[in-house]
């Protein structure tokens, strides 16, 4: 496996998009950047002139998916795998607990639900080891776009699903490989709780504005950051009011 910069920094992408590259009879890519020239020439060198046989796309976000077309330019005859909302076409669909071959072995689809509605994560069973795509990363948390096809339920429970795995190691969308899974993921739990207390705390003082519950909650953010926690307050919103429709916490 390697890992194939997609030379794609920026306010939300960090130093940019991770995409993996496992090796072998048929050679797959994990994610397809943005199309950056550099980047489609990154992934050639690494195969030494042998065909990229398929893209396993881990959802549909731009930073994501956009670059399948300058992929396809490169490799015509390569395969795009997704899981396939309603109305999306040119795509090979994923389906939950699906076999899918990369390089000379096999990752089992894991549908993700919550940052996107199409999310999924690729499970390699005889190492432990998971691609994550935009799950988890180290030192940020995940935008959840409520309204957006996000969801803060969905995540909490794809976190849930991921942990009960017992990951060895992850290899996110963004970031560096995160080799103590389990612990990542009870901090993410943790600090998913606290902001649902510190949005339930504002509606209790009888601050309803969203503009300024996100700067009573992120003080010190940056403005290039404002829309990802405006994003991440809605979907705590979202989720405290479907808590009070089931009467719990859902934590």
């Amino acid at each position: 496996m390697t890992l194939v910069p997609a030379l794609n920094p920026g306010a939300l992408t960090g130093r940019g998009n991770n995409t993996w590259l496992i090796d072998g009879a048929e050679p797959a890519l994990i994610d397809a950047g943005v199309g950056v020239p550099g980047h489609v020439d990154a992934v050639a060198a690494a195969l030494g002139g042998r065909p990229l046989r398929r893209v396993l796309i881990t959802h549909g976000h731009p930073d994501h998916a956009s670059g399948m077309p300058a992929l396809r330019v490169r490799w015509p005859s390569l395969e795009a795998c997704k899981w396939v909302v309603e109305g999306e076409t040119g795509w090979t669909p994923l389906r939950d607990g699906q076999p899918v071959r990369a390089g000379d072995t096999r990752l089992t689809v894991l549908h993700t639900p919550g940052h996107a509605l199409d999310h999924v994560c690729f499970w390699h069973d005889e190492s432990a080891e998971l691609y994550a795509g935009d799950m988890v990363a180290l030192g940020t948390t995940i935008m959840i776009p409520a309204g957006r096809g996000g969801g803060l339920r969905a995540y909490l429970d794809s976190l849930r699903r991921i942990a009960a795995l017992s990951p060895t190691r992850i290899f996110p969308g963004h970031g560096p490989v995160i080799t103590d899974p389990l612990r990542l993921i009870a901090d993410y739990l943790a600090h998913r709780s606290m902001r649902d207390e510190q949005v339930a705390a504002c509606l209790r003082d009888g601050l309803t504005d969203l503009d300024a519950m996100v700067r009573r909650i992120y003080p010190d953010l940056a403005p290039g950051l404002l829309g990802a926690a405006r994003a991440t307050v809605e979907a705590h919103l979202e989720k405290i009011r479907e808590d009070e429709l089931m009467g719990g916490d859902g934590l």
